[in-house]
């Protein structure tokens, strides 16, 4: 039917109450459209994008069939958000919120894919259908008043800045309102594994890298030195491993995009995929005295 089912090749079949969630989320399936264009950015090579170009369709419209009026409803949301609770499903943030914005992502992608691909008709679609998704999403989670998106969570409002879904005239105050939630936490986040990212991000490309700075550099939980302190040597799953879940794990570790594309500011250039041509802008932040990075390249 086109579904993504969030563990692929699905080994593992959840079943039971309140096992959908973990059997297909939004932001894990879109893996399959973010990932061939991921993988042209780096290399230049577009053969993903061309031999998966159907399957990626069919995810898109398989999600379409899923919405209700352009908005998506299931999924895990933001995963492990951060709060005064054991981190486990999305508290701060809604699901809905979160669902639909991963299916604008996933659109805007198939616009691009289309035109790469030369399939004008699909072009047009997903152009249409992602301005529909944005104006639902907009009408959907948007406090005109307040300028605040969904909850007024740290995610509610970076990931429609980061995917540019705020109508320009708000960005500025929508910024703001996510850096005073921020504050307000002193200077902590409240993002889990998948607000992270755009938290991140947003912060970073909009020039708040001393925030971001602020934001990680101490030993108190949330924060990767906290577990540094805990003795921790790999990523945990919680920020405070002492409330349980696993010591191991292939979470939280969106700050390495920070510490490449911002810290020592090794950037892609959008006109010349592949790193054949690149920008090299660091951002010194804090009290920082020095960075030192390698990234490799398909020409050294």
């Amino acid at each position: 039917n086109g579904a993504v089912p969030t563990t692929a090749p699905e080994y593992v079949l959840f079943q039971g109450p309140g096992m959908d969630p973990f059997a297909e989320s939004p932001e894990w399936g879109c893996t399959l459209v973010v990932l061939p264009f991921m993988y042209y950015e780096w290399t230049g090579d577009d053969s993903l994008i061309r031999k998966y170009y159907g399957n990626m369709r069919r995810y898109a419209d398989y999600l379409a069939t899923r919405a209700d009026r352009h908005i998506l409803s299931f999924g895990l949301g933001d995963w492990y958000d951060y709060g005064d609770f054991r981190a486990g499903f999305s508290r701060n943030t809604p699901v809905p919120l979160v669902a639909t914005a991963h299916y604008y992502l996933i659109v805007d992608y198939m616009k691009k894919a289309a035109r790469m691909v030369g399939n004008a008709y699909d072009a047009a679609h997903y152009t249409q259908l992602a301005e529909r998704i944005n104006q639902a999403f907009h009408q959907a989670f948007y406090d005109a008043e307040n300028h605040q998106y969904g909850t007024g969570s740290q995610c509610s409002n970076a990931l429609p800045l980061f995917l540019n879904m705020v109508p320009q005239k708000d960005r500025s105050k929508v910024l703001e309102n996510l850096v005073a939630d921020i504050n307000k936490h002193g200077n902590r986040l409240t993002t889990g594994d998948v607000g992270n990212r755009y938290l991140f991000q947003t912060l970073a490309r909009n020039g708040l890298n001393e925030l971001m700075y602020t934001m990680h550099n101490h030993e108190e939980a949330p924060g990767y030195g906290f577990q540094l302190k805990f003795g921790a040597t790999t990523l945990t799953e919680q920020w405070d491993p002492r409330q349980g879940s696993s010591w191991d794990h292939f979470m939280m570790g969106q700050i390495d995009e920070w510490f490449f594309h911002s810290l020592a500011g090794i950037q892609m250039s959008d006109k010349y995929p592949g790193m054949k041509h690149f920008i090299v802008d660091p951002q010194p932040v804090g009290n920082l005295t020095s960075v030192s990075s390698v990234t490799h390249t398909l020409y050294g």
